[in-house]
């Protein structure tokens, strides 16, 4: 198998940035709603966009909370300074090797840009898919993306750390990998959806590119 292609999530993935959007998330809602909600409850949300989020939690103001969200996120990014620790370097590494890099997340355009920005990614990756409020659309930009680099099978994978990331790469043909080195990585969630390989931590994962790269 010669990889052509790696996919990855973000959220939970490259960066640590679940805490920014939980924070980024409460602190609006209880500005505009006076509504405290919990992680779970937050959590359970985070299957769709930030603007589904808003308007799912507060339906009567979500438009009014929207700029409110960007200033909370902006500020809440000191929680997240870097991505995981060799995670960007392997993925330089990748491409200095020919492999094509896509990005595929369910963060919105405004807070992927600052998240960009503030993480060193911007320009690493060939093709970028953001922001829907329907959580299948994940499988269908990872065709897409396939589509644009012209290749599928076992010449590209996924890498995140939703058990819906798994879901949609398998629903495209191509390897599904599970990223479980976030602190909030639901593990055995992860496994119930059984990817092709569960890593618990990026020095795991680099391993398995240099064997991927190596066959």
């Amino acid at each position: 198998m010669k990889p052509r292609a790696l996919l990855l999530d973000l959220d939970g993935t490259i960066a640590d940035t679940l805490p920014v959007c939980i924070s980024a998330v409460r602190a609006t809602l209880a500005h505009h709603t006076g509504r405290v909600l919990s992680d779970d409850e937050l959590l359970a949300l985070f299957r769709y966009n930030e603007e589904e989020v808003l308007r799912r939690a507060a339906p009567d103001c979500w438009q009014a909370c929207v700029p409110t969200y960007l200033e909370e996120y902006e500020r809440a990014h000191g929680l997240c300074p870097a991505p995981f620790p060799g995670l960007v370097e392997l993925i330089r590494a990748l491409r200095s090797r020919g492999v094509a890099l896509g990005l595929v997340t369910g963060k919105g355009r405004d807070t992927l840009a600052i998240s960009f920005r503030r993480l060193g990614l911007t320009g690493l990756f060939d093709e970028v898919r953001m922001g829907s409020p329907a959580p299948e659309a994940k499988a269908l930009w990872i065709g897409e993306i396939m589509r644009a680099f012209e290749v599928g099978g076992d010449h590209a994978a996924y890498l995140g750390d939703f058990p819906a990331d798994i879901q949609a790469a398998h629903s495209n043909g191509i390897w599904a990998l599970a990223a479980a080195w976030s602190p909030a990585a639901r593990i055995e969630a992860l496994l119930c959806e059984n990817p092709d390989v569960l890593f618990h931590s990026v020095p795991e994962f680099g391993e398995w590119v240099e064997r991927w790269l190596e066959e």
